[in-house]
Protein backbone atom coordinates (compact mmCIF):
# COMPACT_ATOMS: atom_id res chain seq x y z
CA UNK A 1 0.00 0.00 0.00
CA UNK A 2 0.94 3.63 -0.60
CA UNK A 3 1.63 5.68 2.19
CA UNK A 4 -0.12 8.36 0.03
CA UNK A 5 -3.18 6.14 0.62
CA UNK A 6 -3.91 7.09 4.00
CA UNK A 7 -4.29 10.80 3.04
CA UNK A 8 -6.16 10.41 0.34
CA UNK A 9 -8.22 7.22 0.68
CA UNK A 10 -10.57 7.85 -2.56
CA UNK A 11 -7.26 7.23 -4.64
CA UNK A 12 -7.68 3.35 -4.02
CA UNK A 13 -11.27 3.54 -5.73
CA UNK A 14 -9.58 4.05 -8.99
CA UNK A 15 -6.12 2.84 -8.45
CA UNK A 16 -6.26 -1.35 -9.69
CA UNK A 17 -6.98 -3.93 -6.86
CA UNK A 18 -3.86 -4.68 -4.66
CA UNK A 19 -4.24 -7.64 -2.32
CA UNK A 20 -1.55 -5.97 -0.22
CA UNK A 21 -3.56 -2.59 -0.06
CA UNK A 22 -6.44 -4.45 1.03
CA UNK A 23 -4.24 -6.27 3.70
CA UNK A 24 -2.23 -3.01 4.83
CA UNK A 25 -5.48 -0.69 5.20
CA UNK A 26 -6.30 -3.38 7.88
CA UNK A 27 -3.33 -2.83 9.74
CA UNK A 28 -4.28 1.51 9.55
CA UNK A 29 -7.63 1.00 11.01
CA UNK A 30 -7.10 -2.00 13.54
CA UNK A 31 -4.04 0.26 14.52
CA UNK A 32 -5.65 3.16 15.45
CA UNK A 33 -8.71 1.43 17.24
CA UNK A 34 -6.80 -0.32 19.05
CA UNK A 35 -4.83 2.56 20.17
CA UNK A 36 -7.92 4.96 20.55
CA UNK A 37 -10.03 1.77 22.69
CA UNK A 38 -6.39 1.63 24.91
CA UNK A 39 -6.68 5.50 25.27
CA UNK A 40 -10.13 4.89 27.10
CA UNK A 41 -8.59 2.23 29.08
CA UNK A 42 -6.00 4.49 30.12
CA UNK A 43 -8.47 7.28 31.41
CA UNK A 44 -11.02 4.73 32.69
CA UNK A 45 -8.73 2.48 34.36
CA UNK A 46 -9.51 -0.66 33.24
CA UNK A 47 -7.99 -3.93 32.03
CA UNK A 48 -5.44 -2.70 29.14
CA UNK A 49 -5.13 -6.06 27.35
CA UNK A 50 -9.06 -6.64 26.74
CA UNK A 51 -9.54 -3.14 25.86
CA UNK A 52 -6.35 -3.56 23.18
CA UNK A 53 -8.15 -6.67 21.87
CA UNK A 54 -11.56 -5.24 21.27
CA UNK A 55 -9.76 -2.37 19.82
CA UNK A 56 -8.15 -4.48 17.14
CA UNK A 57 -11.58 -6.55 16.34
CA UNK A 58 -13.08 -3.68 16.14
CA UNK A 59 -10.91 -1.78 14.16
CA UNK A 60 -10.34 -4.43 11.55
CA UNK A 61 -14.13 -6.84 11.67
CA UNK A 62 -16.20 -4.01 12.87
CA UNK A 63 -14.97 -1.43 10.16
CA UNK A 64 -14.91 -4.01 7.42
CA UNK A 65 -18.60 -4.86 8.80
CA UNK A 66 -19.75 -1.14 8.25
CA UNK A 67 -17.33 -0.90 5.45
CA UNK A 68 -20.05 -3.30 3.46
CA UNK A 69 -22.88 -1.56 5.20
CA UNK A 70 -21.71 1.54 3.35
CA UNK A 71 -20.68 -0.54 0.17
CA UNK A 72 -24.36 -1.50 -0.44
CA UNK A 73 -25.64 1.78 0.31
CA UNK A 74 -23.90 3.39 -2.20
CA UNK A 75 -24.83 0.56 -4.42
CA UNK A 76 -28.37 1.26 -4.24
CA UNK A 77 -27.59 4.79 -5.30
CA UNK A 78 -25.25 3.36 -7.98
CA UNK A 79 -22.20 3.02 -7.21
CA UNK A 80 -20.14 0.80 -9.37
CA UNK A 81 -17.04 0.25 -6.72
CA UNK A 82 -16.14 -3.08 -5.51
CA UNK A 83 -16.44 -4.55 -2.31
CA UNK A 84 -12.62 -5.01 -1.79
CA UNK A 85 -11.84 -1.18 -2.90
CA UNK A 86 -14.97 0.18 -0.95
CA UNK A 87 -13.36 -1.48 2.50
CA UNK A 88 -9.71 -0.69 2.02
CA UNK A 89 -10.42 3.08 0.94
CA UNK A 90 -12.94 2.80 4.67
CA UNK A 91 -10.19 1.57 6.38
CA UNK A 92 -7.72 3.83 5.47
CA UNK A 93 -9.76 6.73 6.16
CA UNK A 94 -8.85 6.04 9.52
CA UNK A 95 -5.43 6.99 8.72
CA UNK A 96 -6.69 10.22 10.53
CA UNK A 97 -7.69 8.67 13.43
CA UNK A 98 -4.38 7.10 13.75
CA UNK A 99 -2.51 10.54 14.00
CA UNK A 100 -4.90 12.05 16.71
CA UNK A 101 -4.22 8.73 19.17
CA UNK A 102 -0.81 8.58 19.04
CA UNK A 103 -0.70 12.60 19.43
CA UNK A 104 -2.88 11.75 22.28
CA UNK A 105 -0.88 9.17 24.09
CA UNK A 106 2.14 11.22 24.34
CA UNK A 107 -0.28 13.97 26.07
CA UNK A 108 -1.37 11.05 28.30
CA UNK A 109 2.07 9.80 28.36
CA UNK A 110 3.83 13.44 28.89
CA UNK A 111 1.37 15.65 30.52
CA UNK A 112 -0.58 12.50 32.21
CA UNK A 113 -3.48 14.48 30.21
CA UNK A 114 -6.99 11.78 29.53
CA UNK A 115 -7.32 12.20 25.68
CA UNK A 116 -9.59 9.56 24.75
CA UNK A 117 -12.26 12.00 24.23
CA UNK A 118 -9.96 14.90 23.33
CA UNK A 119 -7.81 13.32 20.86
CA UNK A 120 -9.57 9.65 20.47
CA UNK A 121 -13.56 10.77 19.61
CA UNK A 122 -12.05 14.10 17.87
CA UNK A 123 -9.75 11.47 15.68
CA UNK A 124 -12.82 9.12 14.84
CA UNK A 125 -14.79 12.38 13.60
CA UNK A 126 -11.56 13.50 11.58
CA UNK A 127 -11.80 10.29 9.59
CA UNK A 128 -14.95 11.60 8.72
CA UNK A 129 -13.59 14.24 6.18
CA UNK A 130 -11.09 11.97 4.09
CA UNK A 131 -14.42 9.18 4.31
CA UNK A 132 -17.04 11.72 2.44
CA UNK A 133 -14.58 12.04 -0.02
CA UNK A 134 -14.68 8.21 -0.46
CA UNK A 135 -18.61 8.33 -0.53
CA UNK A 136 -18.75 10.86 -2.50
CA UNK A 137 -17.09 9.12 -5.43
CA UNK A 138 -19.19 5.33 -4.56
CA UNK A 139 -22.56 8.01 -4.97
CA UNK A 140 -21.56 9.12 -8.07
CA UNK A 141 -21.66 12.60 -6.13
CA UNK A 142 -25.63 12.16 -4.90
CA UNK A 143 -25.62 14.76 -2.22
CA UNK A 144 -28.66 13.09 -0.22
CA UNK A 145 -27.21 8.88 -0.54
CA UNK A 146 -23.73 10.91 1.06
CA UNK A 147 -25.26 12.49 3.68
CA UNK A 148 -27.14 9.46 4.88
CA UNK A 149 -23.91 6.94 4.35
CA UNK A 150 -21.91 9.36 6.39
CA UNK A 151 -24.66 9.87 9.35
CA UNK A 152 -24.83 6.37 9.35
CA UNK A 153 -20.97 5.54 9.56
CA UNK A 154 -20.40 7.99 12.13
CA UNK A 155 -22.80 6.72 14.08
CA UNK A 156 -22.20 3.39 13.85
CA UNK A 157 -18.61 3.92 15.09
CA UNK A 158 -19.27 6.46 17.76
CA UNK A 159 -22.37 3.99 19.23
CA UNK A 160 -19.88 0.44 18.78
CA UNK A 161 -17.12 2.59 20.92
CA UNK A 162 -19.68 3.10 23.66
CA UNK A 163 -21.12 -0.30 23.98
CA UNK A 164 -17.79 -1.92 23.62
CA UNK A 165 -16.22 0.11 26.29
CA UNK A 166 -18.97 -0.19 28.48
CA UNK A 167 -20.12 3.50 28.52
CA UNK A 168 -23.54 3.10 26.73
Amino acid sequence: MKLRYIFHPAEILTAPFSVAALLSSFIVSGLAFALFFLQTSLDSGTDHVSTLLKGILFGTIGISIISIFIWLFAKISGSTVSIPAAISAINCSYGTTLIFVLVGLVLHFLLRWSTSVSCGITGVLAALGPMSGVIMIMTKYKKMPAIFIMTFAGLSVILFWGLLNNLI
